[in-house]
């Protein structure tokens, strides 16, 4: 099953998105649309999302990742609610290069990075 232009609106806790003391029990829209979600074979899902910064060759990895692991992080977090089931593996495919970025994640570094913010 693939899902492409998937689009999403999606209530999350705001202390998932900030360590502001003001807004503890508060609820933050967050919208946005996967550029494509499947299910391989053996069961896993995997998140793609395409990106088209022209980046140099040799720095590519740290550049996509650094600029768009939030809002990869967010994205996952989004569909494992409304799939009710973990995401597997999250990529970033550079169309420019046509190669492709796993991100990693540990359930402490995310939840880390939320509350660092």
């Amino acid at each position: 099953d693939i899902k492409r232009e998937f689009r999403f609106n999606v209530l999350f806790p705001a202390s998932e998105l900030s360590s502001d003391e003001e807004l503890l029990g508060e609820k933050v829209l967050v919208q946005g649309v996967i550029d494509c979600l499947y299910e391989t074979e053996d069961g896993e899902t995997v998140l793609v999302d395409y990106k088209t910064d022209r980046v140099n060759e040799k720095n590519y990895r740290s550049y996509l990742t650094e600029h768009y692991k939030n809002q990869l992080t967010y994205y996952k977090k989004a569909c494992e609610m409304m799939l009710d089931r973990k995401i597997s593996r999250v990529l970033l495919y550079s169309v420019p290069l046509a190669k492709c970025v796993e991100l990693t994640y540990t359930e402490n570094t995310e939840t880390q990075k939320r509350r660092n913010k």
